[in-house]
């Protein structure tokens, strides 16, 4: 049997793995806040992992503005509202990726 991937999956599977297994719809077992999730993450995470977060960040947001909010929810399938963390979904991709820069200590 196939298995199914979401384009998110596909195109950026480390920033996919991050929604699927942080944001999720419990997201508030690892904190209240998008600060208090990403530093859960990172604790359990590699460098070099934080870095190909960053890089799938990049590279969603490079996709362009027109549509981001519907790109984000079709290729990720999140079971949290971005703009319930940040105004904007991409504010809340930033927020994330500024975190993320800041605990790899480069970038």
């Amino acid at each position: 049997m196939p298995v199914f991937q979401t384009k998110g999956q596909q195109l950026f599977p480390e920033l996919s793995g991050l929604m699927g297994c942080y944001f999720h719809q419990d997201f508030d077992i690892h904190g209240d806040t998008l600060e208090a999730v990403v530093a859960v993450y990172v604790a359990e995470s590699h460098a070099s992992q934080r870095r190909r977060v960053i890089q799938d960040i990049d590279g969603f947001l490079a996709t362009g503005n027109d549509g981001l909010d519907q790109r984000f929810l079709d290729y990720f399938r999140p079971d949290i509202i971005p703009t319930g963390f940040r105004p904007t979904t991409r504010e809340f991709l930033l927020a994330i990726r500024e975190r993320l820069v800041a605990a790899s200590g480069d970038q």
